[in-house]
């Protein structure tokens, strides 16, 4: 029987129209998901429908879990990390014939696994992902952090109760499954977490772990000393990184497969007082927001930005601390602007994210691939579009600049505190005023404020020492304002926060700010001229996001700070 493709067959079966397809296979492409999973999200599909469908026009049987027992023979001939990585249940044996129930049965790759691992048959059969996902949890377990922890501290109990009683031992060997377990648990939820990073850290007498979400570390789990080792050499073999060495820092980089994604974590070492500290960043290209109003721009500030992104040469440059979302804002400006008809080329330090048809470059200054190195072969690539990671040094500034003036567009980050400051900052790096009033497009400075849960928004008066701060008066915001909060639910964890977005700033050059750069003026004096010719600070598009509910007034007083405007 010749089996269709799943949109064939549910174009076929009347649950969605072609042009809904062609949207759902755009946004897949985009998200890297099942197409399943892609239209359910865009509610085209329920799940039932998808699984129903494919059950009757490709003669797959569709099973309900709920209405089945399955043996625990049976259940132990797949291996639990197949089951949990593929989202699929052994139901069945009748002979040689192995009935697995699978979200995706038509994955043949992990069928020709399934047959190699038991030497059986395998009949392919659908349930919900829902329903497959509660029975996993009925037969294997939980699989969470905590019971990982409590086998981990078993198997050290019984490894301690063993020990030589003539202190005839110099190390505490532990069953190498139950931290390959734990840390895989760890890292599983912290992504099921949307977590941006994990934090193994010693102290005197225990490993703290922590997850950084939504920009704030909260504690996860402390696990015992006596476990600390093996844990932290296990995140080392992970990241192919040298466990002998403990005295210098290192940086490795694992790639997670879990069901439907694929996940780079990059691992950093770095010696303590009281063992290695190991930071894992998650780096989840299907949370990446690809989008230019997902990134948090308001509409005004979106054309702006786009009118200097589609310009054919110049130099826009993104300011702001590590971690205010500056390269994901850089993704998605490359994202807007991608056509086969340009050639995009990047240079990172690392490359977070791989982007498909753009050409990058990991810089490797150890070998003498640097920046500036990099840019000048660059130049010879016939390049359109260049995006630099950072411009750290005078002479990768100087090639930018050149590179914009010979008619490419240059998009890069610096590290200023605000929109302005980059200007005086290219001058630090040597590049001439004349080529930065000639080059600069505009600089954007950004910053991530968390956004409050949808689940549990609601109306907060905000105490007055807070309105005090906001000072409302200074930012043109005369008519009364009304401001949110999130109580805390089961959706953001009682944080009353889920997700982040970003806040701008959008400098442009007009004719007194260039007269202004050519003259080396102060950042304030430019700054001023900027805020006279209608740039709206951090602040201010701060306040606007909280007056719409998108943010609170906390977050907007923890992450900008009071000018004199």
């Amino acid at each position: 029987m010749i089996r269709k493709r799943l949109g064939d067959a549910l174009i076929d079966s009347g649950l969605i129209t072609k042009e809904q397809l062609s949207t759902a296979l755009g946004k897949q492409k985009e998200l890297g998901k099942r197409l399943g999973k892609v239209l359910i999200e865009l509610g085209m599909c329920a799940e039932e429908q998808i699984v129903h469908c494919l059950a009757s026009q490709m003669g797959i049987p569709e099973i309900h879990l709920d209405e089945v027992k399955i043996p625990r023979e049976i259940i132990k001939l797949i291996p639990e990390t197949i089951v949990r990585s593929h989202n699929l249940l052994p139901v069945s044996k009748k002979g040689n014939i192995l009935t697995v129930v699978m979200v995706d049965p038509l994955d043949a790759f992990i069928v020709d696994e399934i047959r190699y691992q038991t030497d059986l048959e395998v009949e392919e059969a659908i349930a919900t992902e829902t329903a497959i996902l509660a029975a996993i949890k009925q037969y294997y377990g939980a699989g969470d952090v905590s019971k990982a922890l409590n086998e981990l501290k078993k198997d050290a109990s019984s490894a301690i109760s063993k020990l030589p009683t003539d202190g005839s031992f110099d190390l505490l060997v532990v069953d190498e499954a139950a931290s390959v377990n734990f840390v895989s648990q760890i890292i599983s939820q912290a992504i099921d977490n949307r977590a941006s990073d994990i934090h193994f850290e010693p102290e005197e007498d225990s490993l703290r772990i922590r997850y950084r979400t939504d920009g704030v570390l909260s504690e996860v789990i402390r696990v015992p000393k006596t476990n600390q080792s093996e844990i932290i050499s296990r995140v080392k073999i992970m990241a192919d990184m040298d466990i002998s060495e403990k005295r210098l820092p290192q940086d490795g980089r694992i790639r997670a497969k879990l069901t439907d994604k694929n996940v780079d974590l990059r691992v950093s070492s770095l010696p303590m007082i009281w063992g290695e500290k190991i930071v894992i960043r998650i780096l989840d290209k299907s949370a990446l927001k690809l989008s230019l109003k997902d990134v948090g721009f308001e509409d005004e500030l979106l054309n702006r930005f786009a009118t200097a992104i589609k310009q054919p040469n110049g130099i826009i440059l993104l300011n702001g601390p590590t971690g205010s979302g500056k390269t994901s804002t850089l993704y998605a400006a490359i994202n807007f602007i991608y056509s086969p008809k340009i050639n995009i080329s990047t240079v990172e330090d690392p490359v977070e994210i791989q982007l498909r048809g753009i050409n990058q470059v990991h810089v490797r200054t150890d070998i003498g691939l640097t920046f500036a190195r990099t840019l000048r072969s660059l130049m010879r690539q016939d390049p359109n579009v260049i995006m630099i990671g950072e411009i750290r040094d005078p002479e990768t500034a100087q090639i930018a600049a050149e590179a914009a003036l010979t008619g490419h567009l240059v998009l890069s980050t610096l590290h200023t505190n605000d929109a302005p400051s980059s200007i005086t900052r290219l001058i630090d790096l040597e590049v001439e005023p004349f080529l930065i009033s000639s080059t600069l497009l505009a600089a954007l400075a950004q910053r991530l404020v968390r956004v409050i849960c949808p689940k549990c928004i609601q109306p907060f008066s905000p105490p007055s020492e807070q309105m005090s701060d906001l000072q409302l008066e200074k930012h043109d915001f005369r008519e009364k304002l009304s401001f949110f909060q999130g109580t805390g639910c089961n959706n953001c964890g009682t944080t009353g926060f889920r997700g982040r977005t970003a806040i701008h700033e959008m400098m442009t050059l007009d004719d007194s700010i260039r007269r202004l750069v050519n003259s080396k003026a102060a950042a304030s004096d430019i700054r001023n001229a900027a805020v006279k010719g209608g740039m709206k600070i951090l602040r201010s598009t701060a306040i606007q996001k909280a007056s719409k509910g998108i943010t609170t007034v906390s977050e907007v007083l923890r992450v900008t700070k009071s000018e004199e405007i």
